[in-house]
C-alpha cells in the first residue's frame, strides 16, 4: 500500500514536473510580442528579442522605412544587429573566462599577476568577437506593418562551440600570458579549465 502511494506521489510530481516544462515552452512561444514601431501588432518572437531553440545566440536589428529602399535599409539593420551580438558575445566569453579563472586557479598567484591575465584575457576576447561575427548568418527578416525592417542574426550551437574553441586556442597560444604566472601550478590549472572549456 505505501509502495502505491508513493508511485502514484512520484508519478504525479513527474508530471506535474512536465507540464510545468511545457507551459514555460508554451509561454515562450505565445509570449505578447508586438513590433516596437507598430504596438498594435503582433510579431513573432524573435523581433521581442527571444532567441529561437536552434540558435545558441542571437540579435535582432532594425532600420526603419527609408525612401533610400530595401538594401540600404538591410545594411543598416544588420549592422545594428551585429553591434548587438558582439556585445552579447563579449560579454559571454568574458564572464566565462573570468569564471574560469576565479575558480580554477587555485595556487599562489600574485593579484598584478591576475589582473594582467584578466587584461589579456579582455584583448583575446576583443579579437575573437571581431573575427566570429562572420560566423553569425541572417536567420530571418519581415518588414513591419509600418514598413521598418527587423532582421535576426544568430549562431547554431556548432559555430558557437567554435568560437569560444578559437578563443581557448588563443589564450593557449599566448605566451606572454603563461609568462605572466609566477607560479607553474596555476598555469597549469588553467590550462586544464581552458581545455576543459572546449569540451562543453
Amino acid at each position: 500500500m505505501i509502495n502505491k502511494t508513493l508511485v502514484a506521489a512520484s508519478l504525479t510530481l513527474l508530471l506535474s514536473a512536465c507540464s510545468n516544462i511545457q507551459t514555460v515552452e508554451q509561454s515562450q512561444d505565445f509570449a505578447a510580442c508586438t513590433f516596437p514601431d507598430s504596438p498594435s501588432e503582433n510579431a513573432p518572437g524573435w523581433v521581442c528579442d527571444i532567441t529561437p531553440t536552434d540558435l545558441a545566440i542571437s540579435a535582432t536589428g532594425y532600420a526603419k522605412k527609408s525612401a533610400a529602399g530595401m538594401g540600404i535599409m538591410k545594411k543598416v539593420a544588420l549592422a545594428n544587429a551585429q553591434v548587438i551580438l558582439a556585445a552579447q558575445l563579449k560579454a559571454q566569453v568574458s564572464n566565462k573566462f573570468s569564471q574560469l579563472m576565479d575558480s580554477s586557479v587555485t595556487s599562489g598567484v600574485e593579484d598584478a599577476a591576475l589582473e594582467s591575465v584578466h587584461e589579456k584575457i579582455e584583448d583575446i576576447t576583443e579579437n575573437v568577437v571581431s573575427q566570429s561575427l562572420s560566423g553569425a548568418r541572417i536567420q530571418m527578416s519581415m518588414v513591419s506593418p509600418k514598413g521598418g525592417l527587423y532582421l535576426l542574426i544568430g549562431m547554431d550551437q556548432a559555430t558557437y562551440n567554435a568560437n569560444i574553441s578559437k578563443a581557448v586556442d588563443e589564450l593557449n597560444n599566448d605566451s606572454k600570458l603563461w609568462d605572466t604566472f609566477n607560479s607553474e601550478q596555476a598555469a597549469k590549472e588553467l590550462q586544464q579549465a581552458l581545455e576543459s572549456m572546449k569540451q562543453q
